[in-house]
This record gives structure tokens, sequence and C-alpha cells, in this order.
């Protein structure tokens, strides 16, 4: 009984000190990388969030079967096309190197919204086709 007693209590104070020790996390935000995070990730951990905004892309494209709805997803996967991941991933780190006031944008701003166009072929918002 000693035993079981002594072994819930070092698991107790292990969960405890994991508990104490994690950052806290607000539930309630969307989590997105940013520049300061983005930075202290390996080579390889940079390749698979880029390889999982890739997936997720694809997955959109081929969802929307041939309708226009994807215009971000659409150029990211016709980018991954033209550019490897590795590419990617220097031009990210270009970007923050090169602009230290903006760590604070999210990594997923900075591959849909710096890197990648959307294709001209396709209406943007608010606009029309001619």
């Amino acid at each position: 009984m000693r035993r079981a007693a002594a072994i819930l209590l070092v698991a107790g104070l292990m969960v405890g000190a994991l508990a104490a020790a994690a950052p806290a996390v607000d539930t309630n935000q969307a989590f997105l990388w940013n520049g300061v995070h983005w930075q202290q990730v390996t080579t390889e951990g940079k390749a698979g969030y880029i390889f999982g905004i890739g997936n997720l892309a694809d997955y959109e494209v081929a969802a929307s079967k041939g309708r226009k709805l994807a215009c971000i997803s659409q150029a990211f996967v016709d980018d991954l096309k033209a550019r490897t991941v590795m590419q990617i991933i220097q031009e990210v780190d270009k970007y923050y190197q090169d602009n230290p006031g903006k760590l604070g944008t999210p990594v997923l701003e900075v591959v849909l919204g710096q890197l990648t166009k959307p294709s001209a072929s396709e209406a943007q918002p608010g606009t029309t086709k001619k």
C-alpha cells in the first residue's frame, strides 16, 4: 500500500513539475508560429512546417474539385512546383533577418502573403475578370 502511495506521489509531483514548466497557452487563441518561433526551430522542423502547409494546400485544392475557391492554396501548390521546400525555408529565414522588427509576423503570413503570389489569371476578392 505504501509503495502505491509513493508511486502516486512521485507521479503527481512529476505532472505538477511539467505543468509548471510548460508555457501558458491561451486555448481560446489560435497559436501561430511567428519569427521568434521560426528562429528557434531546426531545419527539419521548418521543413515539416512547410510540408504541412503544402499538404493542407493540396487538400484544399483537391477538395475544391476544379472550382476557383482556393486562390492562395492554388498559388502555393503551384509555387511548390517551381521552388523547393529548402528554398522557401531560406526565403523565410531571409525575410526575418531582413525585417527584425517584424518577428511577430506569423510564418504562415510570410509564406503565403509575402513569398507566394496568387496567379494573375485568378480573380482577386472585390475585383471582376474582364
